[in-house]
C-alpha cells in the first residue's frame, strides 16, 4: 500500500499561538462593532457595515481556532 502524506510546511511550524492570539484580536474587533451595531446609528449604511463587520471577525475568529486546534 502507498501511504501519501502532505508534505510539511516549514514556514508554517506550531503556530497555535499566533493562531489563537489573531483570534483573540478579531474578538476583540466583533465585541466593539457589536456595540456600535446595537446602538441606534443615524444611518443604515453603518449598521449594516458593523454587522457585516462582526460577522466577519467572528468567522475569521472561528476559522483561526480551527486552525490552532488542527496545528497544535
Amino acid at each position: 500500500m502507498v501511504k501519501i502524506s502532505l508534505p510539511e510546511l516549514p514556514l508554517l511550524g506550531d503556530q497555535s499561538l499566533l493562531f489563537l492570539t489573531l483570534a483573540a484580536l478579531c474578538l476583540v474587533v466583533a465585541i466593539r462593532y457589536v456595540k456600535r451595531a446595537l446602538e441606534p446609528i443615524g444611518t443604515i449604511v453603518e449598521t449594516v457595515a458593523a454587522a457585516a463587520a462582526v460577522f466577519l471577525t467572528l468567522g475569521l475568529a472561528l476559522v483561526l481556532v480551527l486552525a490552532a486546534m488542527i496545528s497544535h
